[in-house]
């Protein structure tokens, strides 16, 4: 009887080790991705010589970008043939912004001083965000909101500059799922004012697009 119980368990662990072996070896599966296509912004004023164009792009680009986030830049200006182009493009969210430079008497040499400290104090907040989805990749991206398109935008600023950027993220279907508006005005030369900016709106339009996903999936 021991006999034919000993071979019993036997056979049973020889069938169970290798299910169990094969789930240890599973790898977790990856995160949905929300795919957002970015439209190019629209600047209602800027200084003479200065596109924020450029700039805006690479901002939200840095911070939507990560495990669960990817951004897709598309290259039509008017809204109407971006969506259609988003379509197109199979993306589930489209994100279109607004910015406005308005520039303003001021500056000098110790403001163009004090700029730079600013600059990098801010970008220095940009690593040290945490707590969403936005912020446990932004520590990552701080090279890439640093980039040479951003760096010049800011640069190009003067004290008293103040610069306005508004956003809307739109699902497939054109509802809006999330807005805002954000007004910041340069204490210095040089400051920037995009970054820290372009970093608010990410993490209002990440946890939109998150919950939008979820909703979707349940």
């Amino acid at each position: 009887m021991r006999h034919i119980l000993l071979r019993a368990n036997t056979a049973l662990l020889l069938l169970v080790l290798p299910l169990a072996t094969a789930a240890a070896q599973d790898p977790p599966a990856a995160p949905a991705v929300a795919q957002i296509c970015l439209a190019p912004a629209t600047v209602e004023a800027a200084p003479n010589g200065v596109d924020p164009v450029a700039a805006v792009g690479a901002a939200f680009s840095t911070f939507l970008s990560g495990p669960s986030l990817a951004v897709q830049p598309l290259s039509s200006r008017l809204q109407s043939q971006a969506r259609q182009e988003a379509k197109l493009g199979g993306c589930g969210f489209l994100l279109l912004t607004t910015v406005r430079h308005e520039r303003k008497t001021g500056g000098g040499f110790l403001g163009k001083v004090a700029g730079g400290a600013v600059q990098q104090g801010a970008w220095a907040v940009t690593g040290s965000v945490g707590g969403s989805t936005v912020g446990r990749v932004a520590a990552g991206a701080v090279a890439g909101a640093a980039s040479s398109s951003i760096n010049d935008y800011a640069m190009a600023s003067r004290q008293k500059d103040e610069l306005t950027l508004k956003y809307r993220l739109e699902d497939a279907g054109g509802k809006v799922l999330a807005e805002g508006s954000d007004k910041r005005k340069a204490k210095a030369d040089g400051e920037d004012l995009l970054t820290p900016a372009a970093q608010k709106a990410a993490e209002a339009i990440a946890e939109a697009a998150a919950s939008a996903g979820t909703g979707r999936a349940q």
